[in-house]
C-alpha cells in the first residue's frame, strides 16, 4: 500500500515550498468536498495533501481599497451565502451559494474549491462570469491575476498550475441600478449538482430596458459560457413578455452540452432558455411591484 503524507502548512510560503517539495502528485485540499469522492473512487492517487485549511490570509470577505469586494479562497459557501458585503454588492452570487449542496457541504465547501475543480456545473462560477471577476493566484514566480473567462480551459481543466494555488477572487460590486439572479435545475430541488444554470446581471435606468446585459450558462459547455448572442439581443431593448420569450430562446446557440446521466442535450438546451426566460419575468414582475 502507497503511503499518503500529510502537511498541514500556516502559510502561503510554506505551502509553495511543500508543492515544489512533493511535486505535481501533491494535491492541495481545504474544505475536501469534492477531493474526498475522487480519493473514495479512487479518480486521484496523490503523493501527498497539502490541508491549507490554517492560512489566515487566504479567509474572509471585505471590501478593498478601490471599491471592489474580495472573497479568500478559503471562505465557505455558508459565509458567502451570509455575508452582508456580498449580498448587496453581489446578490446573485449570494444566492449560488446558497443553494451549494447541503447545508453540511456549504459549511465545509470552499468556494477557492470550487474554482479550483474546474466544473462546468459549479454553482458559484457563473455568477463569477457575471460580476466579470477575477482568480488571484500565487506560485513561484509570484503573484498573478488571470479574467475568470482565461482562468477555466476545459472540464476539470484550469490556468492553474500544480506549483500554484488559488488565494481569493475579486469583482467589481454591482450598482444600485443593477439587476441580477441565479438559477439552478438539478434532479431535485435542492441537493443537486446543477443540470443547468444561468446567472444574470443587467444595468436597469427604466422598467423593461436593460444595458450592460451579463448572462452565464452553468453545464452546458465543456465551461462555463457567456450568452453573448442573448446579451446582445436585449441589450437597449424594450422588452414585454412576448419579446423576453423570443430573445430566452437564443440561448440555445450558446449551448454545445453533452448527454449523460443528469441530462441530454436537448433537454439541457430547452431548459437553458428557460430558466433565463423565467428569471427575466419574475425579474420585471419585481420591478413593476
Amino acid at each position: 500500500m502507497t503511503r499518503l503524507h500529510m502537511a498541514i502548512p500556516t502559510s502561503i510560503e510554506e505551502t509553495l515550498g511543500l508543492l515544489e517539495k512533493c511535486g505535481p502528485r501533491a494535491v492541495v485540499i481545504a474544505g475536501g468536498t469534492d477531493l474526498v469522492v475522487e480519493l473514495k473512487d479512487k479518480l486521484k492517487s496523490p503523493k501527498a495533501l497539502i490541508d491549507i485549511g490554517r492560512i489566515p490570509e487566504i479567509r474572509g470577505i471585505k471590501e478593498t481599497e478601490d471599491g471592489e469586494v474580495w472573497i479568500g479562497a478559503l471562505s465557505t459557501h455558508a459565509e458567502i451565502a451570509s455575508s452582508t458585503v456580498v449580498k448587496e454588492a453581489a446578490p446573485l452570487l449570494a444566492d449560488a451559494c446558497a443553494m451549494v449542496g447541503s447545508p453540511q457541504i456549504r459549511n465545509r465547501g470552499t468556494i477557492g474549491g470550487n474554482i479550483s475543480t474546474a466544473s462546468p456545473a459549479g454553482d458559484t462560477i457563473p455568477a463569477l462570469y457575471v460580476l466579470e471577476a477575477s482568480v488571484e493566484i500565487v506560485g513561484p514566480k509570484g503573484k498573478r491575476v488571470v479574467p475568470i473567462e482565461s482562468f477555466f480551459q476545459g472540464p476539470k481543466k484550469s490556468a492553474l498550475a500544480p506549483s500554484e494555488i488559488v488565494l481569493g477572487v475579486k469583482f467589481p460590486k454591482l450598482g444600485k441600478e443593477y439587476v441580477s439572479f441565479f438559477r439552478k435545475l438539478g434532479q431535485r430541488k435542492s441537493l443537486a449538482i446543477s443540470i443547468v444554470s444561468v446567472a444574470f446581471a443587467g444595468r436597469c435606468k427604466e422598467p423593461g430596458l436593460l444595458t450592460d446585459v451579463r448572462i452565464a450558462l452553468g453545464a452546458v459547455a465543456p465551461t462555463v459560457v457567456r450568452a453573448r448572442t442573448v446579451e446582445n439581443a436585449i441589450c437597449n431593448t424594450k422588452l414585454d413578455p412576448k419579446s423576453l420569450e423570443y430573445v430566452s430562446k437564443l440561448a440555445f446557440r450558446d449551448c454545445v452540452p453533452i448527454t449523460d446521466v443528469r441530462g441530454s442535450l436537448g433537454y439541457r438546451q430547452t431548459m437553458a432558455c428557460n430558466l433565463l426566460y423565467e428569471g427575466l419575468l419574475e425579474m420585471g414582475r419585481v420591478q413593476k411591484a
